[in-house]
């Protein structure tokens, strides 16, 4: 049998140990109460990690940003998870909302190991770099996690899921590079 809901701390460790199986597992019982669960529970650990770090959580105004970060947090997860399966059309790949939130609620994951590589940048001189590295490997394991998702969701390749993840900031780059344009292209007739 597949994995269920009952297995929840078995997901989260076959995604840090072993993703390619978890993402390529065809027996997975999706639901997004789990993926929901798992979010909540990653963002829980980085923000008490970070505040401990910081000492902000011995203060009561630790309360209010813990619960709008996790609620932002989820908009975000929500709102990505429509993005890509809005983008995923281009690939003629749609009706997949379900596992694509599922699957990427599992990819950040790895955010729980941040706040001991904070730790590690603030001993100093070395340990800055390492910790730095560390954290940018950190960064391209999420992403990895991500194309892992995105290629058991839509059942494409390896490349076309990463290039999937990087369309947003393409399209941004252009977005952006065209409105300067237009801006400038106003400019100049209204300076005439």
């Amino acid at each position: 049998m597949g994995i269920t809901t009952d297995n929840f701390f078995e997901n989260i460790y076959r995604v840090i140990f072993c993703p390619r199986k978890f993402f390529e597992d065809k027996e997975i019982n999706i639901s997004v109460r789990l993926a929901m669960a798992t979010l909540v529970l990653v963002t829980t650990i980085y923000i008490f990690s970070s505040a401990i770090y910081d000492r902000s959580l011995y203060s009561l105004s630790f309360i209010l940003p813990f619960f709008l970060k996790i609620t932002g947090i989820l908009i975000i997860w929500l709102l990505t998870g429509l993005f890509f399966e809005y983008i995923a059309k281009i690939y003629n790949k749609d009706g997949k909302l379900r596992e694509v939130l599922f699957f990427t609620a599992f990819a950040p994951i790895p955010y729980v190991f941040f706040a001991p590589l904070n730790l590690l940048k603030n001993i100093g001189g070395i340990g800055y770099f390492l910790g730095a590295g560390l954290e940018l490997l950190l960064y391209l394991w999420i992403i990895i996690l991500y194309v892992f998702a995105l290629r058991a969701v839509y059942n494409i390749t390896l490349s076309r899921s990463f290039m999937l993840i990087l369309l947003p900031f393409v399209a941004a780059f252009f977005a952006v590079s065209w409105m300067m344009c237009f801006i400038s292209k106003i400019w100049y007739i209204f300076s005439i």
